[in-house]
């Protein structure tokens, strides 16, 4: 039996195709994806300034304070984390975890207080109205938001506890501006973290590595604009990201520990109990709060991982033309660092030839 496939060609910075059959076909290689769902967080944090009760909140507040002096614009962002030690071999390379399902949901603990909006916003309707470059907001809310994180101060995914600070050597009483020691980010192609904090003063342009999407008791999503009920589910496709944020979530599997940020910009006045115009953002559940463990309101994800070897870029056991098609498309974006077989940031060449050894084997053989 022969298989026919294209074999690759590589010349100079070019990919090319050409038609072949190789020698006798091997047998498969099935890779049983391993799937992992957990309830409860190691650890669920409210990252504001003016939290007293770092790690025991029974709620986490997200909103913004978009360009008001000594906060940043993402003022109030809900950290979460989970240990994947238990069910994932951790400490094997980032290219060994192919990911096929990430899934992050959180439960909204006040009801009726914002309004459902799945879209992304232009960052410019978050701009000063007498901004130049400002373009209203077509919708009446702001999308709920996951980022990847970054850390201040010595903290880092192996280390963080609920009680760490917010900041460090630092009083956020009286300036809590770009000092968090915890921050949703934005990571290139080699990992390094952008505050994303200031993101509407300093208009950098990131973008989130999922929106929430909103949906009631019986799994149905809700109506865009619509007042959003207590115990709403807010899940996020953590692999609605760009390649970096898949090669966040590679990593976080190689180190045991995945940690997401979630907030939104969706402006608030008055601090976390809404001042005297209520309370116009999302209220999440935390693992401490009572009614979220008494009724399974705890942040969760559900994951499902290819334990695979680093050239099965598709995580079915095999290197043939699917794996091609992916390794193609980050090798003609250079950037892209899902086929870095090399570890050196970008897919070129050097991943090529690495590749073709794999390709021509097939099967997985380490």
């Amino acid at each position: 039996m022969f298989v026919q496939r294209f074999r690759p060609l590589a010349l100079t910075g070019t990919l090319v195709l050409i038609s072949g059959v190789t020698g006798p076909g091997h047998a498969s290689a099935e890779v049983a994806p391993i799937s992992a769902n957990y309830s409860v967080p190691e650890l669920d944090r409210w990252f504001y300034p003016f939290n007293f009760a770092a790690g025991a909140e029974a709620r986490a507040s997200v909103f913004a304070a978009p360009l008001v002096p000594a906060f940043d614009d993402r003022d109030s962002q809900f950290v979460v984390g989970f240990d994947v030690r238990g069910a994932i071999p951790a400490n094997s390379g980032r290219l060994r975890y192919k990911i096929l399902k990430a899934e992050l949901s959180v439960f909204v603990e006040t009801g009726d207080a914002f309004r459902y909006d799945p879209t992304p916003d232009p960052l410019a309707s978050s701009y000063a109205t007498t901004d130049p470059e400002y373009v209203p907001d077509t919708d009446p809310s702001h999308p709920i938001e996951v980022w990847p994180v970054g850390y201040r101060g010595g903290l880092n995914a192996q280390n963080l506890q609920e009680n760490s600070p917010f900041c460090n050597g630092c009083n956020p009483l009286f300036n809590a501006e770009g000092v968090r020691s915890v921050f949703a980010a934005s990571v290139d192609n080699a990992q390094s973290p952008t505050d994303v904090s200031r993101q509407i003063r300093q208009k950098l342009p990131a973008r989130p590595m999922a929106l929430g999407r909103l949906f009631d008791g019986s799994g149905v999503e809700l109506t865009p604009g619509a007042l959003v009920p207590q115990g709403t589910r807010v899940t996020f496709n953590l692999l609605e990201g760009g390649s970096s944020d898949y090669v966040y979530l590679q990593n976080a599997m190689n180190e045991g520990v995945l940690i997401l940020a979630i907030a939104t910009l969706e402006p608030t006045t008055g601090g976390p109990g809404g001042g005297t115009g209520g309370i116009t953002y999302p209220r999440l559940y935390t693992k401490e709060n009572a009614t979220a463990q008494a009724l399974n309101l705890a942040p969760q994800l559900a994951l499902e991982v290819a334990y695979t070897c680093g050239a099965d870029l598709t995580g079915d056991g095999l290197i043939d033309d699917l794996d091609f098609q992916v390794f193609v498309i980050a090798y003609n974006e250079l950037l892209d660092a899902r086929a870095d077989l090399n570890a050196d940031t970008i897919t070129d060449d050097a991943d090529f030839s690495l590749f073709a050894i794999a390709y021509d084997a097939l099967i997985c053989e380490n």
